[in-house]
């Protein structure tokens, strides 16, 4: 199929700009199933789960492992172009039961954030009202991870650049994340108003702090997200449950639900995003495009054609 020959190499480019080396193997394979897959379709797709599934275990007399392999290989290129805005079906990354199955996202709308926020203030403490207050709105806003926020240190924000410097990111790396104006006085305001900790403390100054003037543990923080949860009666979703690290995949969510609603490039978006977010895989990015229903509907809005332009 010409038209997926040209998006194979598309994405082999894609991965070469975001650091990968050049992967022969991976090439081949996927050349392999592009002249595996029937030249018709009638469902609209450019091709489908099932596609995918059959060509990963074509092969005979080989190991699973080797079968998993050619249905990773699908499964990436697959994901790739669903970030392109195309009709395509990704297949699941397992069909065996297995321990390392990713929860299914609680997306919060605009309301359960602004109602996670003001519940602190009818809960705790003025102090840890105002610190839970604070790390879900930046939550919310950054798309940082709970870990790289609580070992933010109030020196990694820079009010003059508008930046949090991210120096203790997942496997080592750092990134700076762009702050909104509103969210540095926030953060500002918060840092000027945090209890020193008795005698010289050892380190630097935590940005998020308790009310003994040092670094937020992670327990600690869960257990009063669970109790802000119970007290605001999140409406249930289908198979899940709300979890803090679930605000981090909302702005992924929401970020791409305004880039499709405000005509942008959905595949230069999920590029930048993926960058925003410190995933070393793109495909951990895509995979934010299976956790929305409304961002599912929309992209099928994008790419149903207009009635009033058919002949």
């Amino acid at each position: 199929m010409a038209e997926l020959t040209e998006l194979i190499d598309e994405y082999l480019v894609f991965r070469e700009s975001r650091g990968y080396r050049p992967n022969p193997k991976l090439a081949h394979l996927l050349r392999q199933f592009d002249a595996w897959l029937p030249s018709a379709r009638r469902d609209g797709l450019t091709f489908s789960q099932s596609d995918a599934f059959a060509w990963a275990d074509a092969p005979e007399h080989v190991k699973q492992s080797w079968r998993d392999a050619r249905l990773s290989v699908v499964r990436g290129f697959a994901t790739y172009l669903v970030g392109s805005g195309l009709p395509v079906g990704v297949p699941q990354s397992r069909r065996r039961p297995a321990g390392g199955r990713r929860a299914v996202p609680y997306i919060y709308t605009p309301k359960d954030i602004a109602a996670l926020m003001a519940a602190p203030r009818e809960l705790f403490t003025p102090w840890r009202a105002t610190t839970m207050t604070t790390l879900v709105g930046l939550l919310a806003v950054t798309g940082m991870r709970i870990g790289e926020a609580l070992a933010a240190g109030a020196d990694d924000l820079d009010l003059d650049r508008a930046t949090l410097l991210i120096a203790h990111a997942k496997s080592g790396r750092q990134r700076v994340v762009c702050l909104h104006e509103t969210t540095c006085r926030a953060l500002a305001s918060h840092v000027a108003a945090s209890p020193k900790p008795p005698g010289n403390a050892p380190g630097p100054r935590p940005l998020l702090v308790n009310g003994q003037g040092r670094k937020l543990s992670v327990s600690n923080v869960r257990g009063a997200f669970s109790a802000m949860v119970k007290h605001v009666r999140l409406p249930p979703r289908p198979g899940a449950r709300p979890r803090i690290h679930d605000l981090r995949h909302s702005f992924a969510t929401r970020t791409m639900i305004d880039a499709y609603r405000d005509g942008q490039d959905p595949a230069a978006t999920l590029a930048a995003l993926s960058i925003w977010l410190g995933h070393a895989d793109p495909a951990n990015t895509y995979w934010y495009l299976q956790a929305a229903p409304e961002l599912a509907a929309i992209a099928a809005r994008v790419l149903e054609p207009n009635p009033k332009e058919q002949p």
